[in-house]
């Protein structure tokens, strides 16, 4: 009897054990697995992110990291919030954002943020598959679906979820605990593209397409990276033909020489001879490959950037992009800083910088100009936009390279499009040595007016206060 019951005592241990390893390694559809799986039960740190992870692809292929999701939730645009959505026959509240925002890191080549959010093309159709964890999944069609429809929760009822895919949806589409995201796009090849470079160097000009670029002996391929203005940095492998080698099949560059390079859509940056011709960590190149493919549209069809053997990096404002042409006349380059002084500490953006953001902006008013007794057009930037990325300052003093200064009320410059920091002329043209390199200008039918604004000219300073 009593080996009888070791036998069977033995049998029933067995069984029990396979139980529980059975209810260990078993797994759940994603569409039967409990939501209240917590993001904390499965959260880890890796050297590219932190927790959880999201992997995307179409036209290109990226990651999403919690870490990542976090930040992105405290932009205004991301448009992250509070929403409800009937599931299983009840409401339910979760804090969401729409999923386009992740699918526009993907759905062209473009790999800067903030990511552009293709509309035209998610409207025309095609798949967008919704993968889970578990290996569950869901495909939609986009043109079945409007932008606003589908959401990615990551809390549900006030209670921390892992991704979550929601909406105004069925109960199929409410992917638990999304690992992946992919686009049935694919990347543009641009091989015969019949985009022409052009170049106005003095009297002479040139045309070149990118096939004939591509022929030129200076064509090189090598890593570089950028920084942009979120402090993030963005590795590739760019392949195209050094600028300076293209230039002097023209001329020579020199140190002083200013060359002017203006984008598709009229974006121009000026640039010295200097800037170009340091090669001490690398070759300026005229980029039209990137990671092996050939960019479209925007960021190329040509892109300037830094590459070389020990992987420059440079900031993304000096990064020309759909670049059309390059021109160079009989000048010297400015350069020239202005100081912003706030309660956070001193910032001096340079002459580039600048540039940027002129140029984007290209924001043109006419000042009636009293002792020529004519109007004057002046093209920059509004004030208010330069000190955008500014907080908690009520007065802005404004400082010629003399010390002559001017006070603003801060309330009297938000908003307002018709005072402006001028770095050009209305035709784009240098402003007079009087001038240079900004001064304060206003539209002459300016509704407001803000009180104590004077036409400072040679502004080097601007303090927050």
């Amino acid at each position: 009897m009593t080996k009888k019951l070791l036998i069977v005592l033995s049998v029933l241990l067995a069984t029990i054990v396979l139980l529980f390893a059975g209810c260990a390694t078993g797994t759940n559809s994603a569409n039967d697995a409990p939501i209240a799986e917590t993001a904390d039960d499965t959260s880890h740190a890796t050297p590219k992110g932190e927790g959880w992870m999201i992997a995307v692809s179409g036209v290109r292929t990226d990651e999403v990291w919690e870490s990542n999701f976090e930040d992105w939730k405290s932009d205004p645009e991301s448009g992250y919030g509070d929403y409800e959505f009937e599931r299983k026959g009840e409401m339910v509240t979760l804090k969401a954002m729409p999923l386009v925002k992740l699918v526009a890191m993907v759905d062209d080549a473009d790999a800067t943020m903030p990511y552009s959010f293709d509309e035209e093309l998610w409207n025309a159709g095609y798949d967008l598959t919704l993968t889970a964890a578990d290996g569950y999944a869901a495909t939609i069609n986009t043109a079945d679906h409007p932008i606003n429809e589908l959401y990615i929760a990551d809390y549900m009822n006030d209670e921390k979820i892992m991704p979550m895919v929601c909406g105004e949806v069925s109960g199929q589409l409410w992917v638990k605990n999304l690992a992946e995201i992919s686009a049935s796009l694919e990347a543009i090849s641009l091989e015969n593209n019949d985009f022409e470079l052009l170049l106005e160097i003095g009297s002479k000009t040139g045309a070149y397409k990118i096939s004939e670029l591509e022929e030129l002996d200076y064509y090189i391929e090598d890593k570089g990276n950028y920084t942009n203005s979120y402090n993030n940095t963005f590795e590739f492998t760019w392949a195209g033909v050094k600028i300076v080698d293209l230039i002097n099949e023209y001329t020579r560059l020199t140190k002083d020489m200013s060359i002017t390079i203006e984008a598709m859509d009229g974006y121009a940056m000026n640039y010295s001879g200097e800037q170009l011709l340091d090669n001490a960590d690398g070759d300026w190149i005229l980029a039209f490959k990137e990671d092996g493919a050939y960019m479209p549209e925007d960021p190329g069809y040509i892109r300037l950037v830094k590459v070389g053997p020990e992987n420059p990096n440079f900031t993304g404002h000096v990064s020309a992009r759909m670049v059309k042409k390059i021109i160079i006349k009989d000048t010297e380059f400015k350069d020239f800083d202005l100081e912003i002084i706030s309660t956070a500490g001193t910032e001096v953006m340079d002459a580039q910088t600048l540039m940027s953001g002129v140029t984007n902006s290209r924001t043109i008013v006419e000042m009636w100009n009293k002792k020529k007794t004519k109007l004057k057009p002046y093209m920059g930037m509004p004030i208010y936009m330069l000190l955008e990325r500014y907080s908690d300052y009520e007065t802005v003093t404004i400082e010629a390279a003399d010390g002559f200064s001017i006070s603003l009320n801060a309330v009297e410059l938000e908003g307002n499009d018709d005072v402006i920091i001028a770095m050009f002329n209305g035709d784009g043209s240098e402003l007079e040595e009087n001038e240079f390199p900004l001064v304060v200008a206003w539209d002459k039918d300016t509704e407001l007016l803000p009180a104590g604004i004077k036409n400072v000219r040679n502004v080097t300073k601007i303090s927050l206060e």
